[in-house]
């Protein structure tokens, strides 16, 4: 009995601490429910409309990389300028081409020296050649022409350059190319002659000469009574000679409007001689020491029909944008072109370039009739786009 009552007090013991640790273990626990994680709400989107194509992304735009800076003093130091003539030593496109050798350079960032390469022959066909077969497109090779030009180009045998390859430098001037007539003859104005009944004449050189065809055109154009006078010479003292003689009624001269006064002083306030009509460029014409430009004076252009300026101009290049200037390649880089392109209107700044000039000319560079580039290379433009109706009107008037 004794027995069976301790083992129920060691039974009940062992229970009884069972449940104790249970109810201890409860009470250290969290009273609070730790939570389920939610996994966060997906953004809902819109299906695209059955056919519809989804827009693209725009893709990015990468930055660009700027382009390197043209260094012109390192460009053209230590190397030389050559400047292409198609003339020989002595001509007054040499002695221009010479004085631009001269002063140019300073103006070029390097400093650059600089020769003159005379190729002469064939009134300027040679030369032109030669520069055509030679020259690059590194700014290193100038032609400053005069025979060699886009009339030339068209009318004789052998010419192999094109200046449809080439752009301007600058122009360095143009001729003051004016039709003067006797003080007694029928007309002193050419307006007036035109539609007239009584005869003029005019002299000239040679039937085959350019000048020759322009002036029968105009007299076509124009309707003038004007009969040609052949074998009375080209230039100013073939001008002097005729109105001395009394030759011809009337002269076109590319020099006599500023230079009679310093030979034949008085001719122009006496009336011996008077101006028939303005040939050459209208900028380039002012006093010339004697007289001022008359208001009745028409410059041609001002008595021709579009059709007529449009040719006209054309035939007229190698005494305007074409007379005396520089070109080069047009392979040549654009910023090597700007370069020279200031590099020559810098120049004409120079005190000693603007003394030579003037001694050349007779005029001051800003009378000389310079031309930008621009203006070369437009002209170059119309002469290109007439060039079938010039080349026929010089098929009418010249010798074949």
């Amino acid at each position: 009995m004794g027995k069976r009552n301790r083992m129920w007090r060691l039974l009940s013991g062992l229970f009884l601490a069972t449940g104790l640790v249970a109810v201890l273990a409860a009470c250290g626990s969290d009273p609070t429910a730790t939570p389920t994680p939610v996994p966060p709400t997906a953004t809902p989107t819109t299906a695209p409309a059955a056919g519809a194509t989804a827009e693209p992304s725009a893709p990015a735009v990468p930055t660009p990389t700027p382009a390197p800076s043209f260094d012109a003093e390192a460009y053209f130091a230590g190397k030389t300028v050559r400047i292409v003539v198609a003339w020989d030593p002595g001509n007054s496109i040499d002695a221009h081409a010479r004085a631009v050798s001269r002063v140019l350079p300073r103006y070029i960032p390097g400093n650059p020296k600089s020769i003159v390469v005379n190729k002469d022959g064939a009134t300027g066909t040679v030369g032109g050649n030669w520069w055509h077969e030679n020259a690059q497109g590194d700014g290193l090779w100038l032609f400053a022409n005069t025979g060699a030009n886009p009339i030339s180009q068209i009318l004789r045998p052998g010419v192999r350059y094109d200046f449809r390859d080439y752009t301007s430098v600058g122009g360095i001037m143009q001729r003051t190319t004016m039709w003067m007539i006797a003080g007694d003859a029928p007309y002193n104005r050419i307006q007036e002659a035109s539609g007239g009944s009584e005869e003029f004449t005019v002299g000239l050189n040679t039937e085959s000469e350019t000048g020759t065809a322009k002036a029968l055109a105009l007299a076509q154009w124009l309707d003038l009574p004007m009969r040609p006078l052949y074998g009375i010479g080209s230039g100013f003292a073939a001008f002097l000679t005729t109105f001395d003689r009394g030759d011809a009624d009337s002269y076109i001269s590319g020099s006599a409007w500023y230079r009679t006064p310093g030979s034949r002083p008085g001719w122009f306030t006496d009336g011996v001689v008077e101006p028939f009509a303005m040939l050459g460029s209208k900028d380039v014409f002012a006093n010339n020491g004697e007289i001022d430009v008359p208001d009745d004076l028409p410059h041609i252009s001002e008595l021709l029909t579009d059709e007529q300026i449009a040719v006209w101009s054309g035939m007229n290049l190698e005494d305007t944008a074409f007379y005396r200037g520089l070109f080069t390649p047009k392979t040549i880089e654009p910023e090597v072109l700007a370069v020279l392109r200031k590099a020559f209107d810098d120049m004409f700044n120079d005190p000693e370039y603007q003394e030579i000039y003037e001694s050349l000319v007779g005029l001051p560079v800003d009378q000389g009739g310079r031309l930008a580039p621009e203006v070369v290379d437009e002209a170059l433009d119309n002469w290109a786009a007439n060039a079938d109706e010039i080349k026929a009107v010089y098929a009418q008037f010249l010798p074949q």
